[in-house]
């Protein structure tokens, strides 16, 4: 008896510990997704400042592991999730590159009626 309740408590735990690893990584997940999604805004609301000013804006941001962000046309994409959701006034130039994970400091200008988003 004493034999079967060990391993019951030996089942329970490895069942406790396997919920624990599986809600740290799915916590971990949705906070990666909102920082990428709130590295867009951002890079967003510094587009919509060169647009209006027409002066260039520096700014630094941080993606997170396996996030990648495009610039499309009229649109920022941050693996699928894009903004704004009717695009920027003008289009991104061929020169703005795609931006892996990690910190980034960037310029942002307007070049030849379209923006250009480059690493500095």
């Amino acid at each position: 008896m004493p034999a079967l309740r060990t391993i019951g408590l030996v089942i329970l735990s490895a069942f406790a510990v396997a919920i624990g690893i599986f809600g740290f990584f799915l916590v971990r997940g949705l906070a990666d997704e909102a920082a990428a999604r709130e590295a867009a805004l951002k890079v967003v609301e510094v587009c919509g400042t060169v647009i209006s000013t027409g002066s260039t804006q520096n700014i630094r941001v941080n993606i997170p592991g396996n996030y990648h962000m495009r610039f499309v046309e009229n649109r920022i994409f941050i693996d699928g999730y894009g903004v704004p959701e009717g695009g920027l006034a003008l289009f991104f130039s061929e020169e703005s590159t795609e931006l892996g994970p990690g910190s980034h400091d960037l310029s942002i200008f307007i070049s030849n009626g379209r923006l250009v988003v480059k690493r500095i």
